[in-house]
Protein backbone atom coordinates (compact mmCIF):
# COMPACT_ATOMS: atom_id res chain seq x y z
CA UNK A 1 0.00 0.00 0.00
CA UNK A 2 1.25 3.55 -1.00
CA UNK A 3 2.44 5.93 1.88
CA UNK A 4 0.05 8.33 2.07
CA UNK A 5 1.61 12.29 1.96
CA UNK A 6 -0.47 14.94 3.42
CA UNK A 7 0.12 18.38 2.08
CA UNK A 8 0.26 21.49 4.47
CA UNK A 9 -1.20 24.17 2.89
CA UNK A 10 -4.16 26.87 2.54
CA UNK A 11 -7.24 25.24 1.00
CA UNK A 12 -6.16 23.93 -2.57
CA UNK A 13 -8.97 25.15 -5.27
CA UNK A 14 -9.45 27.18 -8.37
CA UNK A 15 -9.08 29.80 -8.85
CA UNK A 16 -5.36 29.16 -9.64
CA UNK A 17 -4.07 32.28 -8.73
CA UNK A 18 -1.43 31.63 -6.00
CA UNK A 19 1.83 30.33 -6.49
CA UNK A 20 1.07 28.02 -3.58
CA UNK A 21 -1.85 26.28 -4.37
CA UNK A 22 -0.19 26.02 -8.45
CA UNK A 23 2.63 24.17 -6.59
CA UNK A 24 0.53 22.22 -4.58
CA UNK A 25 -1.80 20.96 -7.46
CA UNK A 26 1.32 20.34 -9.77
CA UNK A 27 2.87 18.40 -7.56
CA UNK A 28 0.11 16.04 -6.10
CA UNK A 29 -1.45 15.39 -9.99
CA UNK A 30 1.88 13.40 -11.15
CA UNK A 31 3.09 11.94 -8.03
CA UNK A 32 3.56 8.03 -8.88
CA UNK A 33 4.56 6.87 -5.32
CA UNK A 34 2.94 8.04 -2.82
CA UNK A 35 -0.93 8.82 -2.00
CA UNK A 36 -1.54 12.96 -1.61
CA UNK A 37 -3.71 13.76 0.57
CA UNK A 38 -4.40 17.67 -0.13
CA UNK A 39 -6.16 20.06 2.10
CA UNK A 40 -9.44 21.68 0.72
CA UNK A 41 -12.83 23.73 1.83
CA UNK A 42 -15.88 21.89 2.16
CA UNK A 43 -17.86 21.08 -1.16
CA UNK A 44 -14.57 22.35 -3.31
CA UNK A 45 -13.86 20.42 -6.74
CA UNK A 46 -10.08 21.17 -6.39
CA UNK A 47 -8.87 18.95 -9.71
CA UNK A 48 -10.84 18.25 -13.17
CA UNK A 49 -9.37 15.58 -14.68
CA UNK A 50 -6.22 13.06 -13.95
CA UNK A 51 -6.59 13.38 -10.08
CA UNK A 52 -8.33 9.94 -9.07
CA UNK A 53 -5.38 9.41 -6.87
CA UNK A 54 -5.59 12.13 -5.28
CA UNK A 55 -7.56 12.41 -1.74
CA UNK A 56 -9.33 15.98 -0.74
CA UNK A 57 -9.69 16.63 2.92
CA UNK A 58 -12.00 19.06 3.32
CA UNK A 59 -10.48 21.02 6.35
CA UNK A 60 -11.67 24.64 5.62
CA UNK A 61 -15.05 25.86 5.67
CA UNK A 62 -14.51 28.11 2.78
CA UNK A 63 -11.34 29.03 0.01
CA UNK A 64 -10.31 31.81 2.37
CA UNK A 65 -8.52 34.80 1.42
CA UNK A 66 -5.08 35.25 -0.30
CA UNK A 67 -3.61 35.65 3.22
CA UNK A 68 -5.38 32.89 5.62
CA UNK A 69 -7.26 33.85 8.49
CA UNK A 70 -6.86 33.09 12.27
CA UNK A 71 -10.09 30.87 11.67
CA UNK A 72 -8.48 28.99 8.85
CA UNK A 73 -5.12 28.35 10.70
CA UNK A 74 -6.99 27.21 13.66
CA UNK A 75 -9.06 24.50 11.42
CA UNK A 76 -5.83 23.60 10.17
CA UNK A 77 -4.02 23.51 13.44
CA UNK A 78 -6.50 21.04 15.39
CA UNK A 79 -7.09 18.79 11.75
CA UNK A 80 -3.25 17.94 11.93
CA UNK A 81 -3.07 17.88 15.80
CA UNK A 82 -6.28 15.29 15.93
CA UNK A 83 -6.97 14.01 12.04
CA UNK A 84 -4.37 13.84 10.19
CA UNK A 85 -3.93 10.28 9.03
CA UNK A 86 -0.49 10.44 7.28
CA UNK A 87 2.93 9.02 6.85
CA UNK A 88 4.36 12.13 6.00
CA UNK A 89 3.77 15.72 5.85
CA UNK A 90 4.76 18.57 3.01
CA UNK A 91 4.52 22.07 4.38
CA UNK A 92 3.93 24.59 2.19
CA UNK A 93 3.81 28.39 2.47
CA UNK A 94 5.87 31.60 3.34
CA UNK A 95 7.52 30.85 6.27
CA UNK A 96 7.60 33.06 9.85
CA UNK A 97 8.31 32.66 13.38
CA UNK A 98 4.46 31.95 14.54
CA UNK A 99 4.11 29.24 11.79
CA UNK A 100 6.79 27.84 11.61
CA UNK A 101 6.98 27.51 15.63
CA UNK A 102 2.98 25.90 15.33
CA UNK A 103 4.66 23.49 12.58
CA UNK A 104 7.41 22.69 14.84
CA UNK A 105 5.15 22.12 17.33
CA UNK A 106 2.56 19.86 15.30
CA UNK A 107 5.40 17.89 14.03
CA UNK A 108 6.94 16.90 17.26
CA UNK A 109 3.48 16.32 18.92
CA UNK A 110 2.50 13.50 16.31
CA UNK A 111 6.27 12.29 15.22
CA UNK A 112 5.58 12.42 11.61
CA UNK A 113 8.21 13.16 9.12
CA UNK A 114 8.13 16.99 7.70
CA UNK A 115 9.52 18.32 4.09
CA UNK A 116 9.18 21.98 4.54
CA UNK A 117 8.95 24.13 0.82
CA UNK A 118 9.34 27.70 1.40
CA UNK A 119 6.36 28.87 -0.64
CA UNK A 120 7.82 32.67 -0.75
CA UNK A 121 11.17 34.37 0.28
CA UNK A 122 10.22 36.04 3.71
CA UNK A 123 10.60 39.58 4.76
CA UNK A 124 13.88 38.80 6.37
CA UNK A 125 15.62 35.71 7.10
CA UNK A 126 16.68 37.02 10.99
CA UNK A 127 16.33 34.16 13.92
CA UNK A 128 16.17 31.41 10.59
CA UNK A 129 15.88 28.98 13.30
CA UNK A 130 12.07 30.53 13.41
CA UNK A 131 11.35 29.80 10.46
CA UNK A 132 12.66 26.22 9.53
CA UNK A 133 11.23 22.84 11.06
CA UNK A 134 11.92 20.26 8.25
CA UNK A 135 13.57 17.56 8.03
CA UNK A 136 14.19 18.69 5.20
CA UNK A 137 14.31 22.05 3.68
CA UNK A 138 13.24 22.98 -0.14
CA UNK A 139 14.10 26.53 -1.17
CA UNK A 140 12.90 27.63 -4.63
CA UNK A 141 15.87 29.04 -6.00
CA UNK A 142 19.92 29.34 -5.00
CA UNK A 143 19.32 32.80 -3.68
CA UNK A 144 16.84 31.55 -0.91
CA UNK A 145 19.14 28.52 0.13
CA UNK A 146 22.10 31.12 0.46
CA UNK A 147 20.52 33.74 2.02
CA UNK A 148 19.16 30.68 4.62
CA UNK A 149 22.04 29.52 5.07
CA UNK A 150 24.12 32.80 5.61
CA UNK A 151 21.59 33.42 8.26
CA UNK A 152 22.34 30.20 10.13
CA UNK A 153 25.99 31.15 9.69
CA UNK A 154 25.65 34.79 11.49
CA UNK A 155 23.54 32.70 13.92
CA UNK A 156 26.13 30.18 14.41
CA UNK A 157 23.76 27.46 14.23
CA UNK A 158 24.03 24.35 12.21
CA UNK A 159 21.95 24.89 8.80
CA UNK A 160 19.37 22.06 8.29
CA UNK A 161 19.32 19.98 4.86
CA UNK A 162 18.09 22.23 1.98
CA UNK A 163 17.58 21.46 -1.39
CA UNK A 164 16.54 23.58 -4.37
CA UNK A 165 13.87 22.14 -6.51
CA UNK A 166 12.23 24.95 -8.84
CA UNK A 167 8.49 25.67 -8.93
CA UNK A 168 6.67 23.69 -11.61
CA UNK A 169 4.47 24.68 -14.15
CA UNK A 170 2.21 22.77 -15.99
CA UNK A 171 1.61 21.81 -19.51
CA UNK A 172 -0.26 24.94 -21.14
CA UNK A 173 -2.49 25.01 -24.40
CA UNK A 174 -1.56 27.44 -26.64
CA UNK A 175 -3.84 30.56 -26.59
CA UNK A 176 -6.09 30.80 -29.54
CA UNK A 177 -6.32 34.23 -31.48
CA UNK A 178 -10.01 34.60 -30.38
CA UNK A 179 -8.68 34.50 -26.74
CA UNK A 180 -5.97 37.42 -27.26
CA UNK A 181 -8.32 39.36 -29.20
CA UNK A 182 -11.18 39.10 -26.24
CA UNK A 183 -8.41 39.87 -23.86
CA UNK A 184 -7.51 43.39 -25.71
CA UNK A 185 -10.88 44.65 -26.34
CA UNK A 186 -11.45 43.93 -22.27
CA UNK A 187 -9.09 46.44 -22.09
CA UNK A 188 -9.50 48.25 -24.98
CA UNK A 189 -5.92 48.07 -26.28
CA UNK A 190 -5.87 47.86 -30.42
CA UNK A 191 -5.44 44.72 -32.32
CA UNK A 192 -1.76 45.36 -33.52
CA UNK A 193 -0.25 47.83 -30.77
CA UNK A 194 2.56 46.50 -29.48
CA UNK A 195 2.04 45.68 -25.53
CA UNK A 196 4.08 45.21 -22.88
CA UNK A 197 2.25 43.67 -19.52
CA UNK A 198 3.61 44.10 -16.28
CA UNK A 199 2.08 41.21 -13.81
CA UNK A 200 3.55 42.19 -10.56
CA UNK A 201 2.02 43.88 -7.41
CA UNK A 202 2.28 47.24 -7.33
CA UNK A 203 2.92 47.74 -3.43
CA UNK A 204 5.43 45.53 -2.39
CA UNK A 205 8.19 46.51 -4.42
CA UNK A 206 10.02 48.74 -6.78
CA UNK A 207 8.94 47.07 -10.14
CA UNK A 208 5.60 49.45 -10.89
CA UNK A 209 7.70 52.20 -10.25
CA UNK A 210 10.63 51.54 -13.09
CA UNK A 211 7.45 50.37 -15.22
CA UNK A 212 5.91 53.37 -14.91
CA UNK A 213 9.31 55.68 -15.41
CA UNK A 214 9.60 53.41 -18.36
CA UNK A 215 6.23 54.32 -20.06
CA UNK A 216 7.11 58.03 -21.52
CA UNK A 217 10.60 56.72 -23.10
CA UNK A 218 8.86 53.59 -24.22
CA UNK A 219 6.26 55.65 -26.09
CA UNK A 220 8.60 57.50 -28.04
CA UNK A 221 10.74 54.80 -29.13
CA UNK A 222 8.34 52.13 -30.31
CA UNK A 223 4.84 53.80 -31.86
CA UNK A 224 2.02 53.01 -30.16
CA UNK A 225 3.15 51.15 -27.64
CA UNK A 226 0.78 50.16 -24.52
CA UNK A 227 1.97 48.80 -21.07
CA UNK A 228 -0.37 47.33 -19.06
CA UNK A 229 -0.06 46.92 -15.20
CA UNK A 230 -2.39 43.64 -14.89
CA UNK A 231 -1.89 43.37 -10.85
CA UNK A 232 -3.55 41.75 -8.09
CA UNK A 233 -4.97 43.50 -5.20
CA UNK A 234 -3.24 41.76 -2.02
CA UNK A 235 -3.39 44.03 0.39
CA UNK A 236 -5.69 47.36 0.97
CA UNK A 237 -2.65 49.73 -0.23
CA UNK A 238 -3.06 48.39 -3.45
CA UNK A 239 -5.98 50.79 -5.00
CA UNK A 240 -4.67 53.72 -3.69
CA UNK A 241 -1.18 53.10 -5.41
CA UNK A 242 -2.64 52.29 -8.76
CA UNK A 243 -4.71 55.11 -8.89
CA UNK A 244 -1.53 57.40 -8.28
CA UNK A 245 0.13 55.56 -11.02
CA UNK A 246 -2.90 56.39 -13.43
CA UNK A 247 -3.26 60.21 -12.07
CA UNK A 248 0.40 60.98 -13.58
CA UNK A 249 0.77 58.52 -16.36
CA UNK A 250 -1.09 59.26 -20.04
CA UNK A 251 -4.48 56.97 -20.28
CA UNK A 252 -3.67 56.97 -23.57
CA UNK A 253 -0.54 54.75 -23.56
CA UNK A 254 -1.63 52.72 -20.15
CA UNK A 255 -4.11 50.01 -18.67
CA UNK A 256 -4.56 49.26 -15.47
CA UNK A 257 -6.26 45.71 -14.00
CA UNK A 258 -6.20 44.43 -11.20
CA UNK A 259 -8.61 41.60 -12.23
CA UNK A 260 -7.83 40.09 -15.87
CA UNK A 261 -10.37 37.66 -16.67
CA UNK A 262 -7.78 36.14 -19.21
CA UNK A 263 -4.48 37.18 -17.75
CA UNK A 264 -2.41 34.42 -20.18
CA UNK A 265 -4.71 35.47 -23.09
CA UNK A 266 -3.31 38.70 -22.62
CA UNK A 267 0.02 37.93 -22.09
CA UNK A 268 -0.15 35.78 -25.15
CA UNK A 269 -0.08 38.49 -27.67
CA UNK A 270 2.18 40.60 -25.75
CA UNK A 271 5.41 41.86 -27.30
CA UNK A 272 7.48 40.77 -23.77
CA UNK A 273 6.32 40.33 -19.98
CA UNK A 274 8.02 43.17 -17.51
CA UNK A 275 9.61 41.97 -13.99
CA UNK A 276 11.94 44.44 -12.93
CA UNK A 277 11.07 43.50 -9.48
CA UNK A 278 13.22 43.86 -6.80
CA UNK A 279 10.81 42.21 -3.61
CA UNK A 280 9.42 38.88 -4.02
CA UNK A 281 7.25 39.13 -0.75
CA UNK A 282 4.50 36.76 -1.36
CA UNK A 283 5.32 35.61 -4.51
CA UNK A 284 6.89 32.41 -5.31
CA UNK A 285 10.94 32.96 -5.82
CA UNK A 286 10.12 32.24 -9.69
CA UNK A 287 6.73 33.53 -10.13
CA UNK A 288 4.22 31.13 -12.07
CA UNK A 289 3.01 34.09 -14.30
CA UNK A 290 6.76 34.50 -15.33
CA UNK A 291 7.05 30.55 -16.33
CA UNK A 292 3.99 30.37 -18.23
CA UNK A 293 4.66 33.16 -20.48
CA UNK A 294 8.18 31.28 -21.22
CA UNK A 295 5.96 28.65 -21.72
CA UNK A 296 3.36 30.55 -23.81
CA UNK A 297 6.32 31.58 -25.92
CA UNK A 298 6.22 35.08 -24.90
CA UNK A 299 9.56 37.05 -23.90
CA UNK A 300 10.18 37.57 -20.18
CA UNK A 301 12.58 40.77 -18.58
CA UNK A 302 13.06 40.32 -15.40
CA UNK A 303 15.52 41.67 -12.84
CA UNK A 304 18.93 39.73 -12.79
CA UNK A 305 19.01 39.81 -8.63
CA UNK A 306 17.52 37.97 -6.16
CA UNK A 307 15.65 34.75 -6.96
CA UNK A 308 14.97 35.73 -10.48
CA UNK A 309 18.31 35.30 -11.27
CA UNK A 310 17.85 31.67 -11.28
CA UNK A 311 15.78 31.97 -14.33
CA UNK A 312 17.23 30.85 -17.32
CA UNK A 313 16.72 31.84 -21.36
CA UNK A 314 14.62 35.36 -20.21
CA UNK A 315 16.35 38.83 -21.17
CA UNK A 316 17.83 39.91 -17.65
CA UNK A 317 18.64 43.35 -16.76
CA UNK A 318 21.33 44.42 -14.16
CA UNK A 319 19.23 47.20 -12.37
CA UNK A 320 16.04 48.72 -12.55
CA UNK A 321 16.41 51.98 -14.21
CA UNK A 322 14.49 52.81 -17.52
CA UNK A 323 17.36 52.84 -20.02
CA UNK A 324 18.05 49.07 -19.28
CA UNK A 325 14.33 48.39 -19.42
CA UNK A 326 14.04 50.54 -22.43
CA UNK A 327 16.63 48.90 -24.49
CA UNK A 328 15.64 45.39 -23.67
CA UNK A 329 12.22 46.46 -24.42
CA UNK A 330 13.52 47.88 -27.79
CA UNK A 331 15.52 44.81 -28.85
CA UNK A 332 12.80 42.81 -28.80
CA UNK A 333 10.58 44.95 -30.61
CA UNK A 334 12.96 45.52 -33.76
CA UNK A 335 14.85 42.33 -33.74
CA UNK A 336 13.27 39.08 -34.82
CA UNK A 337 16.15 37.10 -34.92
CA UNK A 338 16.93 37.82 -31.22
CA UNK A 339 13.13 37.53 -29.91
CA UNK A 340 13.01 33.77 -31.56
CA UNK A 341 16.46 33.20 -29.76
CA UNK A 342 15.05 34.20 -26.68
CA UNK A 343 11.90 32.42 -26.64
CA UNK A 344 13.46 28.95 -27.79
CA UNK A 345 15.62 29.93 -24.84
CA UNK A 346 12.97 29.77 -22.34
CA UNK A 347 10.94 26.67 -24.12
CA UNK A 348 14.11 25.29 -23.67
CA UNK A 349 14.24 26.08 -19.57
CA UNK A 350 11.16 24.98 -18.90
CA UNK A 351 11.23 21.78 -20.22
CA UNK A 352 14.79 21.02 -18.19
CA UNK A 353 13.77 22.41 -15.05
CA UNK A 354 10.11 23.46 -14.77
CA UNK A 355 8.00 20.84 -15.96
CA UNK A 356 5.42 19.60 -13.14
CA UNK A 357 6.87 15.60 -13.75
CA UNK A 358 10.33 16.48 -13.81
CA UNK A 359 9.72 18.93 -10.34
CA UNK A 360 7.27 15.68 -8.76
CA UNK A 361 9.84 13.42 -9.52
CA UNK A 362 12.66 15.45 -7.78
CA UNK A 363 10.18 15.72 -4.30
CA UNK A 364 9.35 11.87 -4.49
CA UNK A 365 12.81 11.39 -4.16
CA UNK A 366 12.89 13.43 -0.99
CA UNK A 367 9.45 11.84 0.39
CA UNK A 368 11.47 8.00 -0.27
CA UNK A 369 14.32 9.46 1.96
CA UNK A 370 12.22 10.48 4.67
CA UNK A 371 10.22 7.27 5.32
CA UNK A 372 13.01 5.25 5.07
CA UNK A 373 14.35 6.97 7.41
CA UNK A 374 11.58 7.13 9.55
CA UNK A 375 10.66 3.25 9.15
CA UNK A 376 14.25 2.78 9.80
CA UNK A 377 14.13 4.81 13.53
CA UNK A 378 10.94 2.95 14.21
CA UNK A 379 12.21 -0.47 13.77
CA UNK A 380 14.89 0.62 16.33
CA UNK A 381 13.16 1.63 18.83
Amino acid sequence: MAARLLFVSKPIGPPYQDGTKCLVRDIALHLKSVTPVVMTSRGARPFETGSDHIVSWPVYASPGKFQPGLGQNLRAVWSLLSGADADIWHFVFAPNPKSSMMGAWLKRARGVPALQTIASPPRHFDHPEKLVFGDIVVAQSSWTRERLEQAFRDAKLTAPRIEVIAPPVPALLPKTQDEAARARVHLDIPANAPMFVYPGDLETSSGARAVADLVGPLRERVPGAIVVFAYRVKTPEAPAVAAKLQAELDPAVVRFSGDVPDVLGLISSATAVLFPVDDLWGKVDLPIVLLESMELGVPVIALDGGPLKDLEGVVKTPDIASKSLLDACVRLYETEAHRREVIAAQKASVARRHRAPLVSKAYERLYSELLTASRAYSLER
